[in-house]
Formats: structure tokens, sequence, C-alpha cells
């Protein structure tokens, strides 16, 4: 087990053999922005773990990837062809980097929440099992470990109380005004 580094040229695109791709600092909500629109995928990437079955990646798709500067979470929102949202991704992470050769990257801890519109909204959290194998074999140290649990409590609040910013962002318009 270890620490999954992500890079957000290649991440969470299974199956895509083309797709456009957009990089950006956006100054007003202080992240760096990845918008994704998938041209060709070998087969839909449907998503089972709602207990429905539903397509987060096709044809046509988009993916919006906000990585705020001074937080410790990425928020991915899947949108289909019509760019209505589908689901929220949210990974909880350690750092965010670059590297020459891939480019813009994050550590991610482990720990996740999901946003599902198929499923009425419903806020699911993941792999609290995964966290905790990775503090009790050293992958993690514990500054990391309460770090992980910190920013997850944050964001759930922040969903709660409907205050996320990155969530709450027209990503239809956003998508409109700095991808097309």
């Amino acid at each position: 087990m270890s620490i999954k580094r992500k890079f957000l040229t290649d991440t969470y695109l299974r199956g895509v053999d083309n797709y456009m791709m957009t990089q950006f600092e956006d100054k007003d909500l202080d992240c760096i922005t990845t918008i994704k629109k998938v041209n060709s995928i070998d087969k839909p990437y449907v998503s089972t773990h709602t207990g429905k079955n539903v397509c987060l990646l096709k044809e046509g798709y988009y993916m919006v990837e906000y990585l705020p500067k001074d937080e410790h979470y990425g928020v991915r929102v899947f949108l289909d062809d019509n760019r209505e949202t589908l689901a929220y991704y949210i990974d909880i992470i350690d750092k965010i980097g670059v590297e020459k050769e891939k480019g813009l990257y994050y550590d991610d801890l482990f720990l996740d929440v999901t946003i599902d519109n198929s499923d009425d909204g419903r806020t699911r959290v993941w792999d609290e099992d995964e966290l905790q194998k990775a503090l009790d074999e050293s992958v993690i140290n514990q500054e990391q470990y309460d770090m992980a649990y910190q920013t997850l409590s944050k964001v759930l609040e922040e969903i709660t109380t409907d205050s996320n910013m990155f969530i709450n962002n027209d990503h239809k318009s956003y998508i409109e005004q700095n991808f097309e």
C-alpha cells in the first residue's frame, strides 16, 4: 500500500482514447481547474456503487476538477453531454505539486466523499478502512491521518450547509466561459 499520486492529465480517464483538456489557474476560486471533454472511449464508464447503473463517462461527457490551493481536498464533477451534473467525487488529499514530465498532481489520502444526483444527492464517505490501514502500516503518519479527518469534517459541514463554492459553482456556465 502506498499513497496514490494522481495526475490531472490522466486520472479518471478509464478507457478514454481521446479527450480535449484545458487547465488554468482560477484566481476567483483560488484553485487550479482542469476541464476535460471525452471525444472517444472504448466503452462507457458506468458506476454501480450506489446500487444503480449510472454512466459517468462516455463520448461527449465532461469532467471538471477543482484543486483548491489552500485546502486538502479536490472536487471532481462529472457532467453529461448537456453539461448537467451527474455526480461529485471529492478526494481528501495531502499535497499538490508539479512533475516536469507529467504535470500537476495531488497525493490522495484514501478518504473520499461522493454526492450522487442519481441517488437524490445522497452524500457518502468512502474508504475509511483504507485510511486506517495506511496509518497502521506507516504509509501515512498521525498528522496526515488527523488532517484527513479534519478535512473530511469541514467538507461534510460545507455540503450540509450548502456552502462549498466548488460544488455550488455553475459548472455548465463555467465550461462555456472557460472551455469552448
